[in-house]
């Protein structure tokens, strides 16, 4: 709560009320805010930082905001306090991944400029656009205008299936899981001795032109999203791991190739029992340690 203490270090309220979006960087919205008020982004910012208050009764000050709106819609802005405050912060996106808000809901409230969001790993698309956002794990430099996967079907199924592992093992462990399926997969797909038939099927649909494939576009990271939850299906089950690290080689190289032809069409690239094993299963998943990516 704002303390009352500091109610006479109010600042003037700028003239122009300018709404959040929900879990929207603080730059972002006080870059926007500073913008709708015809305010120089270096003069709104020495305003806001040099203030003798903290940031959150800064910005109430200048804005007018509710401070149950700050608190939910600005995640820098809050404190361990809050969470007992406001009980439906729970499960919401902490500030940890950083991902692009859905342009067509932005312009919805005229912003036609990108805005940047704090977001989980599974939020990837916008359900009520069909247009991929890419997520804190998938994001990438390079900004396609807009991807629209409303004619791919199994990234959406994808997307799905992804929620219901979380459901299914926890939110933290199908991070983790996630995290490392979206590396080896990338990595296999350079490798592969033949083209991985499925992600180049989808890159077909997005981009006609072979020529712009670039393994680093946000197309390509779209393209792999639904061999990445296939993985991230068996990174995330402990009893699976543990049942490989406990088997003999033999039976290891069957496991795999279990795994390698359910998710990459029977290729096996060359290291992909070093990664698998080493990277992904025998080093990290019970030893990793990081913030949570939601308010607990």
């Amino acid at each position: 709560m704002i303390p009352p203490a500091t109610r006479h270090h109010f600042r003037r309220r700028l003239p122009r009320r300018v709404a959040p979006f929900p879990n929207e960087h603080l730059s972002s919205y006080l870059h926007r805010l500073a913008e709708a008020n015809g305010l120089p982004g270096d003069e709104f910012g020495n305003h806001v930082t040099n203030a003798a208050i903290p940031d959150r009764e800064a910005v109430h000050d200048l804005t007018g905001l509710p401070e149950r709106t700050l608190v939910f819609a600005l995640p820098e802005l809050r404190t361990p306090d809050d969470v007992t405050t406001y009980p439906a912060l729970r499960g919401r996106p902490a500030a940890v991944g950083s991902s692009n808000y859905c342009p067509y809901c932005a312009g919805l409230r005229g912003r036609t400029r990108p805005v940047r969001v704090w977001a989980t790993h599974e939020q990837v698309l916008c359900q009520r656009h069909w247009i991929w956002t890419g997520g804190p794990v998938l994001s990438c430099e390079n900004r396609w205008p807009r991807i629209d996967i409303s004619t791919l079907p199994d990234v959406l199924a994808a997307q799905r299936r992804h929620q219901r592992l979380i459901v299914r093992f926890g939110r933290e462990q199908v991070r983790h899981a996630f995290e490392d399926a979206s590396y080896l997969v990338h990595e296999w797909h350079q490798r592969l001795p033949w083209p991985f038939r499925s992600i180049h099927a989808r890159l077909a649909v997005l981009e006609p032109d072979p020529k712009r494939w670039f393994l680093s576009s946000a197309i390509c990271r779209t393209a792999e999203y639904p061999v990445t939850v296939a993985l991230t299906t068996f990174l995330a089950d402990v009893a699976w791991r543990n049942r490989l690290l406990h088997m003999d080689p033999m039976g290891q190289h069957e496991t795999i190739g279990c795994l390698t032809e359910t998710v990459t069409d029977g290729a096996v690239p060359a290291g992909v029992f070093d990664s698998l094993l080493t990277r992904c299963i025998e080093q990290r998943h019970n030893t990793r340690i990081g913030p949570a990516e939601t308010v607990r």
